[in-house]
């Protein structure tokens, strides 16, 4: 593919490839990211966050960027960022965050999370520190909620873990009943739960239908396993700090966030 002649936009996943897990980005990504801007590529940014949390957590890296849209939630939200416009895809239905918090609800190490606008509605309140850590860098607040009592549809269901748990998590959930739905880790601390059909490929589908561009015409890089969606339905690259087993499914690499993979294969490929 000539990529300089043929793609239409560019995604980002944030958490992972824009952005290491302590909150950094690289003096290289954010060249890549200024010399974008002269470009005629739309830019848009894929997150597990809810698209008005998401913007927050980018401009707080990287100040105001003239940002075209933002696919979050994994694909049940979508925002055009110019003209501050959010449209929900397809949200869990009530009854589903019902029986979601009912499966999990005699797991005690896990804490489950929905949003409600700005509010973080939990299961249990968690007394893990790492958890609190990860709720704090995200500017969340819990309140305990009674998951019983949900009476609204959700975008999502996150599931917030322990990465020293991952493994005692992994073995735990095959057990549970969640086969309607699409599940994945979206980061060390955190498993997602969203409608069965709705994945990160559902901003790319949207985003294309928008741009009335194929979905291969669109660039993504990503890192994680509900990234995987995305990555498969673009032309996806996968960024070196990514598992063996995802680097496997993508044949595009890129070098890890920590060693400048966006503006590698962006430079290599005549984007920037």
């Amino acid at each position: 593919m000539n990529y300089k002649n043929e793609i239409r936009a560019i995604v980002f996943d944030y958490d992972g490839t824009l952005i290491d897990f302590s909150y950094h980005a690289s003096d290289r990504t954010r060249e890549a990211l200024e010399l974008l801007k002269d470009k005629e590529y739309k830019i848009c940014l894929a997150s597990g966050r809810p698209c008005f949390l998401a913007l927050k957590a980018f401009y707080d890296v990287f100040g105001v960027y003239p940002l075209d849209y933002i696919s979050g939630c994994n694909g049940t939200e979508f925002m055009d960022v110019r003209k501050n416009e959010t449209v929900f895809i397809n949200p869990l239905a009530k009854e589903d965050v019902v029986r979601i918090g009912k499966e999990f609800q005699d797991i005690e190490y896990l804490t489950l999370g929905i949003y409600e606008g700005e509010r973080f509605l939990v299961n249990r309140m968690s007394e893990n520190p790492v958890i609190l850590e990860w709720m704090k860098a995200r500017w969340l607040i819990p309140e305990l909620y009674d998951y019983s009592m949900n009476d609204k549809e959700r975008s999502k269901v996150m599931v917030l873990n322990d990465p020293k748990d991952r493994v005692k998590e992994e073995i735990q959930v095959k057990f549970l009943d969640l086969d309607k739905y699409n599940h994945a880790f979206s980061s060390p601390y955190c498993y997602e739960i969203t409608p069965k059909g709705v994945d990160m490929a559902s901003g790319i589908r949207h985003l294309a239908d928008l741009l009335q561009c194929g979905t291969k015409q669109i660039l993504s890089f990503g890192d994680m396993e509900n990234d995987l969606p995305m990555l498969l339905n673009s032309t996806g690259v996968i960024m070196g700090n990514a598992s063996e087993k995802l680097k496997e499914l993508i044949p595009l690499h890129t070098g890890s966030v920590d060693q400048e993979g966006i503006y590698a294969f962006l430079k290599q490929n005549h984007l920037i």
